[in-house]
């Protein structure tokens, strides 16, 4: 008898709830429309009060059901449970796809310990209101290590969740670990292309980190368009467009004023080339032009992953007008600073129309699990004094020699 009279009391505190609820609201809502209540700033908000709830009404006159399911959650959860349950069921009836009732669904099933539940409501969230992603991103994460985690996170993916882009991002840019975001974004990839600054954030922090293998993996498996011209040396000719992120080229700002020098890619129009060839033709080139000044490195360099092993650097330059002839190279080095790679004496090959062929032996340590190719401008003094003239490079490549 008593149980039943303690049931029915709950059952009775709901109703009474509800109907005090929609009184206040009702009257709220007429106070707002005839001047004599205004919303109160959050900031003013006191939440987890009787003063908070009333704030709550005078804030949003017209969210009855919001008020609703945020008492249910807030004040009621560590009191009584079972009423605060009734109370977001009555919410979910009135407000099925309220944001505040899905928000209350949610911390409700995390506060009863139902993580399932909790991930797959989140989710919902996240993918019809765009504008509740950041907190619900933040939820989702905090529940990345449970058990469900790797079920809820395949379903999504196989049902083709509209967010998996923007959860990814989002982790990457909150400081998520680079082990935590390869655990989702893996099988995503299998499902999915990703978008690139999805790729681009992940794969910058792996090279950050020296990961330059699982940069390369991502780079090459995961963009919607597969970059072109990949070899070895990433468009080693210079014929696709420049964008300077992770895989392709770096290029130094520049300024001839500050670094005492300008870099770009160019059609070779220079006095060397023995014949014009037709504008249609591929006649990109790197371009750099020193102005006297004080050097500042780097100028340009590009992220590698190769395997150990040997190879032969080869590329084509043409100077023209260098006070310095033969300064300007390319080398290779180790990201780690721990270890270098082996790199054997340059020589020189005379090439078509003017450009002279340059190689240069290469041998990469089982360490050297990243590499980064980096162009050198002389030595230390010609550094500080600077040096005039024009440097263009051409179809840069690393052969493996088996």
């Amino acid at each position: 008898m008593h149980q039943r009279l303690e049931r029915t009391s709950s059952r009775l505190s709901a109703i009474l709830l509800i109907t005090m609820l929609v009184v206040a609201a009702s009257a709220a809502a007429w106070g707002l429309m005839t001047g004599a209540l205004r919303p109160a700033p959050d900031a003013v908000v006191e939440r987890d009060t009787v003063t908070g709830a009333s704030g709550y009404i005078v804030r949003r006159p017209l969210d009855p059901v919001g008020w609703l399911s945020w008492a249910g959650t807030r004040r009621m959860l560590a009191t009584d449970p079972a009423l605060a349950t009734q109370v977001i069921q009555a919410a979910v009836t009135l407000g099925p796809v309220d944001p505040q009732v899905l928000r209350a669904q949610i911390l409700l099933a995390f506060r009863q310990g139902n993580v399932d539940a909790g991930l797959n409501r989140a989710a919902d969230l996240a993918g019809m209101l765009p504008q509740e992603r950041s907190d619900v991103f933040a939820a989702l994460r905090a529940h990345s290590g449970h058990p469900d985690w790797s079920a809820f996170w395949n379903a999504r993916l196989k049902s083709g969740w509209p967010a998996v882009d923007a959860f990814l991002l989002d982790s990457c840019q909150s400081g998520a670990s680079l082990a935590t975001l390869y655990l989702m974004a893996q099988p995503a990839v299998s499902k999915q292309p990703l978008d690139d600054a999805t790729v681009t954030c992940i794969g910058n922090k792996a090279i950050s980190e020296g990961q330059l293998s699982a940069a390369y993996w991502l780079w090459v498996n995961a963009m919607r368009i597969t970059p072109k011209s990949l070899g070895n040396v990433f468009n080693g000719d210079f014929e696709q467009p420049a964008a300077g992120r992770l895989f392709d080229w770096r290029f130094a700002a520049g300024g001839e004023y500050r670094e005492g020098f300008s870099v770009g890619v160019s059609r070779d129009t220079s006095a060397g080339s023995r014949r014009a060839k037709p504008v249609s033709d591929n006649n990109n080139v790197l371009s750099i032009r020193f102005n006297g000044r004080a050097l500042k490195l780097p100028i340009a360099q590009q992220y590698l992953a190769l395997k150990p092993g040997h190879y032969v650097l080869a590329y084509k330059l043409r100077e023209l007008g260098t006070t310095v002839p033969g300064r300007v190279n390319w080398t290779v080095r180790c990201v780690s600073a721990n270890v270098a790679p082996s790199l054997g004496t340059p020589r020189s090959e005379p090439a078509a129309d003017g450009w002279t062929l340059r190689l240069v032996d290469v041998t990469i340590p089982d360490a050297c699990t990243g590499q980064l190719l980096d162009l050198e401008a002389g030595d230390r003094l010609q550094l500080l004094q600077g040096f005039r003239g024009t440097v263009l490079f051409d179809d840069i490549g690393m052969k493996y020699i088996p």
